[in-house]
């Protein structure tokens, strides 16, 4: 009789320890669905941070936020808000305040609760990589979290020290124009030309042709300069003339995708120093000028490189041999030339394009 009680009894505690085992997983699975069930055209900040309003007042004990923030960095771009600095502060207040602050010297010493400031971190990585600046608040929050001098707060406070400097770090590209604004394809095209281009005067215009098949007007948008087309019009007669596209450059975070003309690089070998020049430096008596010194000698400009000489950019509404045949006719309005060379068209299939709003 005593072994029959004693194995029912221990039943319900074997059953008890399989429901608990079972509880991160359903925890997590729950968790997940809060996001995942949402339609996706009700996908917004609203019903986001409805999300972290539901876990914040409805959990009775201080276990589970790791799990719930890993769990919504995942689906902050299909809400869109992979950019809004309040989401990233209240994914942030999710983390208890007081409890994880070090007491004594061997948790200062240590990283103290090792996972959930690698989640901090994790979300403050997150914001730095998305170009997010956080402010004062932000900081108050993980301090109250994890104290003043842990380990993710002297990860915000190296983000507040740098950010700030290093947000205009790109002297070709003004971030002003871009940011917090909804720009059309037209105007994204635009300051990527402007942001390559290194002539100063480079001239940004804009072109239209009709689609063979769906007999619509298309855009292009072009970049050449009047340095640029002298080169042109100084070209052998059996010269050859290429399109590459696509290639691609960032503003910010559009990917911008362009066309370049180009021709072969000079045959001639221009040296960069010469070393005439530092053994006139020592004889002020005999020295002459470069035009003194060879009246008919040619330099490299910026547009002809090494490897190729680069006689226009463009952007094309459709990366395609129409759009890039196009813009080589329009182009032979400024230099009459194009006509007389090989033009040989390098573009590679792609399955996206720049369309325009």
């Amino acid at each position: 009789m005593n072994s029959c009680r004693r194995s029912t009894r221990q039943l319900p505690s074997s059953s008890c320890k399989t429901e608990r085992r079972r509880e991160p997983s359903d925890r997590l699975l729950h968790v997940d669905q809060q996001f995942s069930s949402v339609p996706k055209e009700e996908r917004n900040r609203v019903t986001f941070h409805a999300a972290i309003d539901l876990f914040r007042h409805n959990r009775t004990q201080t276990r589970g936020h790791v799990e719930f923030i890993n769990t919504a960095l995942n689906y902050l771009k299909e809400y869109g808000l992979h950019k809004d600095l309040e989401t990233y502060k209240a994914l942030l207040n999710v983390f208890p305040k007081g409890k994880m602050i070090p007491t004594n010297s061997f948790q200062k010493m240590f990283l103290h609760f090792p996972v959930q400031q690698n989640c901090c971190v994790k979300v403050l990585d997150l914001m730095e990589w998305h170009g997010v600046q956080p402010d004062k608040e932000v900081h108050d929050i993980v301090a109250n979290a994890f104290g003043e001098w842990n380990f993710a707060t002297k990860k915000i406070k190296r983000m507040l020290y740098w950010m700030p400097k290093l947000k205009h770090s790109n002297k070709y590209l003004d971030r002003r124009l871009v940011e917090n604004k909804n720009l059309k394809a037209v105007e994204l095209a635009t300051i990527a030309l402007k942001m390559m281009a290194r002539d100063s005067g480079t001239n940004i215009d804009y072109a239209h042709y009709t689609h063979s098949i769906e007999f619509d007007d298309k855009w292009i948008v072009s970049a050449q300069s009047p340095l640029q087309r002298a080169v042109l019009a100084q070209l052998e007669d059996k010269s050859q003339l290429y399109v590459d596209a696509p290639r691609s450059v960032y503003v910010m975070d559009q990917r911008i995708e362009y066309a370049v003309l180009s021709t072969d690089p000079l045959p001639e070998s221009f040296e960069e120093f010469d070393d005439d020049d530092v053994e006139d430096a020592n004889r002020f008596e005999t020295w002459k000028s470069p035009w003194e010194r060879d009246p008919f000698s040619t330099k490299r400009n910026l547009h002809q490189q090494t490897d190729q000489t680069i006689l226009g950019l463009a952007v094309f509404e459709e990366c395609t041999q129409e759009a890039a045949a196009a813009w080589v006719n329009y182009l032979q309005k400024f230099a009459p030339r194009m006509s007389e060379f090989d033009v040989l068209f390098r573009l590679v299939p792609v399955d996206t394009s720049l369309r325009g709003a």
